[in-house]
């Protein structure tokens, strides 16, 4: 139901049937979006979920969101005007186990135990019945779409590869460099199946027949490139929106002395002091966007080595440098090889060291997991001064010729209407 004018949000009034209507010019079908994040961190889900939701906004739909750190979201979503309510999220996940599939993550985070799965479950029902939506847009949100399980509820994923699952059974290792034993992570995907399904039962919701159609039953809005999916070869007849544009502005400053340009992007590490001292010395040009670098390495500006204090402008960014250093980014990844740049990953976790693997699988760049002073200058000489590199990076970018930031928003918005006419 959409409230009628002059009827605030929260005092919508009872569901009734057909909640999706017309706008009044007969144009646009306009509806309830609620935008959902469950897991993870950082800001990674929000700047892509709200970039999205602007242009429903815009067109009319009544657009709130479901947040798993609300700090995050009042640094995004601040004077946005949309809603935003806390999600009913684990935020105690298991530590120190090594995670070899998606089942495991589960079971790490949302699918801990069934008695709290059930508790988020009901509570994500909770807020189904509150905020009345016809559309659920998740971005990493396993249990909210358990919650709209036999709902009229129509579901959309969204995220990079990492976050959506194929409708696959069994699931893939993540691991391939190192895997479990098969026999461990087909338990591990029954467990996370049988408890799923234990909470279907008693809210009498449809139960799974396999773990993936939690993701599969869903509509995909595939944030990503197929070269940076790491569940590439396991999906059919899916399509790749690329990524989002970032939310900076600002134009790339570089350093005034002569060399090549290197783009460094991330969070600190232990060599970063003795990687950017060595980079000061030259011979290439580094610009550093590192928000949490202390104000001792930034001493270390000079002709060859500058820092970058806001956001920049990514296209302004990956069409200046010449190659990118980073310790996390999908999206940065995403963005310097569709400008055909390489990249050198230097990945923290096991979602980059995918990202990276995915990298040097298209020969586009290196990975230096170890985060050596030795190994990251080495290779980041080798990207730029072997051709096959960058030629690797324009061969991708050269498949994707005609796709654009704003791809994937109006992607977005043509699958949302065509869900919500479907309704």
């Amino acid at each position: 139901m959409i409230p009628e004018r002059g009827v605030p949000h929260h005092a919508a009034r009872a569901p009734q049937s057909g909640r999706v209507s017309l706008r009044a010019d007969g144009g646009l079908l306009v509806a309830r979006v609620l935008m959902a994040w469950e897991l993870g961190a950082g800001y990674g889900h929000l700047a892509p979920l709200l970039t999205l939701a602007r242009p429903l906004v815009a067109a009319g739909h009544h657009v709130s969101f479901v947040v798993r750190d609300v700090a995050s979201a009042e640094a995004v979503l601040g004077g946005s005007g949309i809603p935003c309510y806390p999600a009913p999220a684990n935020f105690s996940p298991s530590g120190g186990v090594t995670l070899h599939s998606f089942p495991q993550i589960l079971l790490s985070t949302a699918f801990n135990s069934e008695d709290e799965l059930r508790a988020r479950v009901r509570a994500w029902q909770s807020l189904y019945a509150l905020l009345e939506p016809d559309l659920l847009v998740a971005d990493h949100a396993p249990s909210a779409l358990l919650a709209a399980r036999g709902t009229r509820i129509r579901c959309i994923v969204t995220g990079n590869g990492f976050v959506i699952p194929p409708d696959v059974t069994p699931m893939p290792e993540l691991r391939s460099w190192k895997p479990e034993d098969p026999a461990v992570l087909e338990r591990a995907e029954n467990r996370a199946l049988d408890m799923a399904n234990g909470v279907a039962r008693s809210l009498k919701l449809p139960r799974l027949d396999r773990l993936g159609q939690l993701y599969g039953s869903a509509s995909p809005a595939l944030l990503t490139l197929r070269e940076l999916d790491n569940y590439a070869d396991s999906r059919q007849g899916v399509e790749y929106w690329g990524t989002l544009p970032g939310p900076g502005s600002a134009a790339p400053q570089w350093p005034t002395g002569e060399g090549k340009r290197v783009f460094m992007y991330g969070q600190p590490y232990p060599s970063l002091p003795d990687v950017l001292t060595a980079l000061a010395r030259g011979p290439h040009r580094t610009l550093v966007y590192m928000p949490k670098a202390g104000p001792e390495l930034r001493k270390l500006a000079g002709p060859h080595l500058a820092f970058a204090d806001v956001l920049m402008d990514m296209r302004a960014v990956t069409h200046s440098c010449d190659c990118a250093v980073m310790t996390n980014g999908h999206g940065t990844t995403s963005a310097m090889l569709l400008a055909g740049k390489p990249v050198v990953l230097l990945p923290q976790h096991l979602e980059m060291l995918l990202i990276a693997q995915c990298v040097e699988q298209a020969g586009a760049g290196l990975s230096a997991p170890a985060l050596k002073l030795e190994g990251i200058l080495g290779k980041l000489g080798r990207v730029l001064s072997e051709e096959s590199f960058t030629t690797k990076a324009r061969e991708l970018a050269a498949r994707y010729v005609g796709m654009d930031d704003e791809t994937p928003v109006r992607n977005f918005q043509a699958l949302v209407q065509r869900l919500l006419a479907e309704t």
